[in-house]
């Protein structure tokens, strides 16, 4: 059901004060009444709350059927115009994780809270500090992408906080650690599978991985491994780890060796960043790109800038955060009501299609 965004603030309210007053949203929205009183009327008549003198209050099915109003109890403070706060810690405010926060903001916004970030720098002890500290200031709701290091001991302190959290970015459905917590992440399990698709359609039977040491690498390598298995193709091209500390072009050059060698004519390249790196190492070694090599980008934040624009695999970041700051939501309104299953959400990737890639000649 499609709903103005005004309407979604106004379900917002209710799940969480279980009334509303037409003045006072009136002021905040910065509308008029009449205005909001269509809207409350609109929404009655699908059902989603019952008008009352001067505003409206929630409403549910009871068990025999009818329709019955019943308070929400209030779980949060105002502040201003929020009706709720989220924490939101990522590893880096720059790349990949800018449109998960534009999508955490968007949401929570539409659904009348307020978002406060926090930036752990992949470092796990302030990550923690930044998690009491949050904690410690009343936020109703908790979106964490978890560094790499450490991740346990930060799994179990978010398993004892007193608020809903999400992990973002990050699978925990089968970590012996944090398990309990929701989650919501890509599924690059299937953005490799995606690429490997691609490159098979175009004929390429034998496709190799170059990728740094990231939490995406495993979900890649698994992807890659499946796919190739599936579709036939042959599992003798390179799947390698790039040391990213040191000597990036001397491997990049030792990788093609083993390329050439196995007559290897596609690869996954994994970030962005070391994408444009790669197909620069290769030109300037005498690799034409996509005539020798077809080349696939997994991020695509910056693969249409290189040389050769790069066809990239696009995790849903904006959508990854616009559904966390739901899932989070939905918790903290239903504080108090008969529980529901816990989630582990993926989101599938998609393919942006450019001049990298092309039938091996």
């Amino acid at each position: 059901m499609h709903l103005h965004p005004r309407h979604d603030r106004i379900l917002a309210e209710l799940r969480i004060h279980g009334s509303l007053l037409v003045t006072d949203f009136a002021a905040r929205e910065n509308v008029s009444a009449m205005t909001v009183r269509r809207d409350l009327t609109e929404l009655a008549d699908r059902g989603l709350l019952r008008r009352v003198h001067g505003g409206a209050v929630t409403v549910e099915t009871d068990p025999t059927g009818g329709m019955v109003s019943r308070p929400v109890p209030r779980t949060v403070a105002d502040d201003g115009r929020a009706l709720y706060t989220l924490g939101l810690i990522v590893p880096d405010p720059g790349y990949y994780y800018p449109n998960i926060v534009g999508g955490v903001v968007e949401r929570t916004t539409a659904l009348g809270g307020r978002v406060v970030l926090r930036v752990s720098g992949y470092d796990a002890d302030h990550e923690r500090q930044q998690i009491e500290s949050l904690i410690a200031g009343g936020v109703d709701g908790l979106l964490v992408t978890t560094t790499v290091a450490d991740a346990y001991r930060t799994f179990e302190r978010l398993e004892a906080a007193p608020m809903p959290v999400i992990a973002v970015e990050r699978a925990v459905a089968e970590a012996p650690v944090g398990y309990t917590l929701e989650s919501v992440r890509s599924d690059h399990d299937a953005g490799a599978a995606t690429a490997v698709r691609h490159l098979a359609g175009l004929g390429h039977r034998r496709i190799g991985v170059a990728t740094f040491d990231t939490p995406t690498t495993g979900q890649l390598f698994s992807g890659h491994r499946r796919t190739v298995r599936h579709l036939g193709l042959a599992d003798d091209a390179p799947v390698e780890i790039i040391d990213d500390t040191s000597g990036i072009a001397r491997q990049t050059g030792a990788f093609l060796d083993r390329c050439r060698a196995t007559g290897t004519t596609a690869v996954l390249v994994h970030s962005d960043h070391y994408a444009l790196d790669f197909v620069a190492t290769a030109m300037d070694l005498g690799v034409s790109i996509p005539g020798d090599l077809s080349v696939v980008a997994y991020d695509d934040e910056v693969a249409k800038l290189a040389a050769v624009p790069l066809t990239a695999v696009a995790p849903p970041k904006h959508d990854v955060g616009r559904f966390a700051a739901t899932a989070c939501f939905e918790r903290i309104s239903a504080a108090g009501q008969r529980p529901f299953a816990q989630r582990h959400i993926t989101l599938a990737p998609t393919l942006t299609v450019r001049d990298s890639s092309a039938p091996p000649r």
